[in-house]
């Protein structure tokens, strides 16, 4: 209801009452390409249910902000945060084939990136994680809100869909 005549006509003929909106705020959400030599890695985790049907997305794009990849792949059952770690394993694990000295690691989960930059991740992935860190020159981490990174969503959403272990 937003308090307009047509609103309270009809609350008050079909006498339904009132009740309290939550109004949304509106924040402002920017997207900043990196810098030139760098490669973004825009990584998201996604679920059904919660523990659920788990996938991973991650879309790849330059100083430009074109797309230079895109890579899903599929946990299992899994819970969420299980999801965006592997999701910014992959990124690394990709940055490494594609031979990448300075990347950007970019979620939406600020749990995972505060614990990856702390050197702080999942005992089950820290192995994988500094063997291949260790390959890299230099890593950023940056926190985003979920409405920037539409892409990798739908990347992570389809991720879903596949077998645990398969991209």
């Amino acid at each position: 209801m937003w308090n307009n005549d047509n609103d309270n006509h009809v609350i008050l003929f079909f006498d339904l009452g009132t009740r309290k909106i939550k109004f949304q705020c509106i924040k402002p959400c920017f997207w900043i390409p990196p810098s030139v030599g760098c490669v973004m890695f825009c990584c998201d985790g996604a679920i059904i249910g919660n523990p659920g049907a788990a996938g991973f997305g991650v879309v790849i794009r330059d100083h430009l902000s074109q797309v230079l990849g895109v890579i899903i792949g599929g946990i299992g059952i899994s819970t969420n945060y299980i999801a965006e770690v592997y999701a910014i394993i992959g990124a690394v694990e990709l940055a490494i084939e594609w031979k990448l000295q300075n990347i950007i690691l970019n979620s939406d989960s600020k749990t995972v990136i505060t614990e990856f930059a702390e050197n702080k991740m999942p005992w089950f992935v820290k192995m994988r994680w500094l063997k291949e860190v260790s390959k890299i020159q230099s890593i950023t981490f940056w926190h985003n809100l979920r409405e920037v990174k539409y892409a990798a969503d739908t990347a992570a959403k389809r991720g879903i869909k596949l077998a645990a272990g398969q991209r």
